[in-house]
């Protein structure tokens, strides 16, 4: 399938994810619409990181390396799909290089706020594959109608 790439196959710098998957933190966004990036996530994403659109309404944060395998997986799309083109476009056009200040903020900028509904509060969590930047209310939203068998299930298909 096209759009699936295995960025857990790209070695990391200095950490997995999946060792550490599951960390949160609360954040909020300053006046000039810039966060920190939690100390303990930096040394897993490296010097250079990439802000992008994710899944479920959330803004997935790939290392250079990650990035890499991205970008090269969305060039194979074909040139004649417009549903291809259309989400390689999306995501490439929405994807932003982190670039910290001297006091260690990153900005967050208009597009991707709009497209992850952040407005002020944020969590920033260590998924699976990547770290995840939620809006408090989506990440509320997100997880309020859990079915714990319905998780069961679906990760049961991944052994399958």
């Amino acid at each position: 399938m096209v759009y699936q790439y295995d960025i857990m196959a790209v070695p990391r710098k200095k950490g997995v994810f999946c060792e550490m998957a599951g960390r949160s933190f609360m954040h909020q966004l300053d006046s000039k619409n810039r966060m920190r990036m939690p100390a303990k996530l930096r040394e897993v994403l490296g010097d250079g990181y990439y802000i992008t659109v994710g899944t479920g309404g959330c803004l997935s944060v790939f290392t250079e390396e990650q990035m890499q395998v991205v970008k090269a997986t969305l060039q194979k799309v074909n040139a004649f799909r417009e549903d291809q083109q259309k989400a390689a476009r999306f995501i490439l056009y929405n994807t932003w290089q982190a670039e910290e200040d001297k006091q260690g903020r990153i900005l967050i900028p208009e597009n991707l706020r709009k497209y992850a509904k952040i407005e002020k509060n944020m969590i920033v969590v260590e998924g699976p594959q990547c770290v995840e930047i939620w809006s408090e209310e989506s990440w509320n939203e997100y997880f309020k109608d859990i079915n714990f068998n319905c998780l069961a299930d679906a990760l049961d298909a991944l052994n399958k």
